[in-house]
C-alpha cells in the first residue's frame, strides 16, 4: 500500500511539474498584460463572415464570444460568433456593409441597441473590418511560429481568464451608452469633427502592436482546427 501511495504521489508530482498554471504560461508568452481587453475588444461584434478572412472553412461552429445581437434577450453573451450574411446589392464589401448596417436601425437584433446614431453604427462595423484586417498580417505571421498547445488552451478557457467578463461588460454597457472602447471613458456622441477626434484617438488605441498581437494569438488558437 505504501509502495502504490508513493506512486501516486510521483505521478501527481510530476503531473503537476510538467502541467504549468495559467499564470505562468501568459507570464512566458508574448501576451499583453491586458490581453482580456484587448481580445474582447477584437471579438466582440465577430461574425462568422469576419472569421472567414482568417480561416475559409469558419462556420458558427465555433467558440468566439460575441455580443448578443439581439440585446433585449436575457443571455447577453453569446458563445460562438454568428453567421451574419451580407446582401449583395452593391459592388464593394464596404457598400454592401453600411447597407446591412442601414437596413436593420431600429431592429432589435442589430447588435448595438437603442443608443447609437446611424453614423456612429456605420464608424463602428467598419472600424471592426479595418481591425481584423490589420490583424491578418499578424496572424499570418504568427502561423510560421505558432502559440503552444499550453497558450491556446487558457486562453481558449475564456470564463477563467477575464475575456469572457470583457465580452459581458461590452454587452451591459451596450444597453446605457457607445461604448468603443473598454477604458471606461466617457465618450461624446459623434456629431462633428471634434467629437470624432475623441472618437478616433480611441479606436486606435486596438491598432497598436501589442493589442493586434493579442488578437492574433487568440484568433489563431481559436481558427487553426477548423
Amino acid at each position: 500500500m505504501a509502495i502504490i501511495v508513493a506512486l501516486v504521489v510521483l505521478v501527481f508530482g510530476l503531473a503537476t511539474a510538467s502541467s504549468p498554471t495559467c499564470n505562468e504560461v501568459y507570464k512566458k508568452s508574448d501576451l499583453s498584460s491586458n490581453f482580456n481587453e484587448t481580445i474582447a475588444h477584437a471579438i466582440h461584434s465577430m461574425t462568422v463572415q469576419g472569421l472567414r478572412q482568417f480561416n475559409p472553412r469558419a462556420s458558427a461552429a465555433n467558440k468566439i464570444p460575441t455580443v448578443n445581437r439581439n440585446l433585449n434577450s436575457q443571455l447577453k453573451v453569446l458563445p460562438y460568433a454568428p453567421d451574419t450574411p451580407m446582401g449583395n446589392d452593391y459592388v464593394t464589401l464596404a457598400m454592401n456593409t453600411i447597407d446591412n448596417i442601414l437596413a436593420n436601425v431600429g431592429s432589435e437584433e442589430d447588435g448595438l441597441g437603442r443608443n447609437w446614431s446611424p453614423i456612429e453604427r456605420v464608424v463602428h462595423t467598419m472600424h471592426m473590418w479595418d481591425l481584423w484586417q490589420k490583424i491578418l498580417p499578424v496572424y499570418h505571421q504568427l502561423e510560421k511560429n505558432p502559440p503552444t498547445e499550453d497558450v491556446c488552451s487558457c486562453l481558449l478557457g475564456t470564463s477563467n481568464n477575464g475575456i469572457l467578463n470583457a465580452v459581458e461588460w461590452i454587452a451591459h454597457h451596450y444597453e446605457s451608452g457607445t461604448p468603443i472602447t473598454l477604458l471606461n471613458r466617457p465618450i461624446p456622441k459623434l456629431v462633428d469633427a471634434v467629437s470624432w477626434s475623441v472618437w478616433k484617438s480611441r479606436l486606435l488605441y486596438y491598432y497598436k502592436e501589442p493589442a493586434l498581437r493579442d488578437a492574433a494569438i487568440f484568433l489563431l488558437c481559436s481558427t487553426k482546427d477548423m
